[in-house]
């Protein structure tokens, strides 16, 4: 736990400091007209598209995750989107038991940007997670989760990354995730 909040503050650190904030001064005198600066944007530019990664490994287990989103800007500060989520773990349990899971799932989510640099999130997800029965056949369950928290975004251009901190508060026997949740994630607008 605490090399993760170690990265975390490591990327924090590293995100925050090259943020760089310009003015522009007129210096001619003259007043540009505000239809002058005004741009009509097409609603396709607002979308944006990229994607989290996700994964870990021990001794006795292994996680993959992957998981694109497709999103839109309702305002420069708020977005909403949606979030596909695959994922496959394996454990071996003390016993030598070996158990797989394959997890598929969607969610809504909305980020609200401020300070240029941090931003609020808040997420809905179902996610069909597999788990096994006492007799050591599988099945399947919706599991709801609901994530709050929030993180750093860096924007490059017409591209973007973000480092997000999130706790599920939902949390339940069959939830695959454990508090806190840290995403890293990439994307770029259309």
């Amino acid at each position: 736990m605490k090399t993760i909040l170690k990265l975390f503050l490591i990327v924090a650190v590293m995100l925050s400091s090259s943020v760089l904030f310009a003015q522009y001064e007129n210096t001619s005198g003259k007043k540009k007209e505000a239809n002058q600066t005004r741009k009509k944007v097409s609603p396709l530019s607002k979308i944006y598209i990229g994607g989290n990664i996700g994964g870990g490994w021990s001794s006795n287990s292994a996680y993959l995750e992957l998981s694109p989103i497709i999103g839109y800007q309702v305002t420069p500060a708020f977005h909403i989107g949606t979030r596909f989520t695959y994922s496959y773990s394996k454990y071996t349990n003390p016993y030598g038991f070996k158990q797989d899971y394959h997890d598929l799932g969607f969610s809504v989510f909305s980020r609200y940007h401020f300070l240029r640099f941090l931003f609020a999130h808040a997420e809905f997800e179902e996610l069909s997670a597999q788990y096994y029965l006492s007799d050591g056949s599988k099945s399947r369950r919706w599991v709801p989760g609901l994530f709050l928290g929030g993180g750093l975004y860096q924007h490059m251009g017409n591209a973007y990354m973000h480092i997000a901190l999130l706790f599920n508060v939902l949390e339940s026997e069959y939830s695959p995730y454990t508090n806190p949740i840290i995403r890293i994630g990439f994307g770029v607008g259309l």
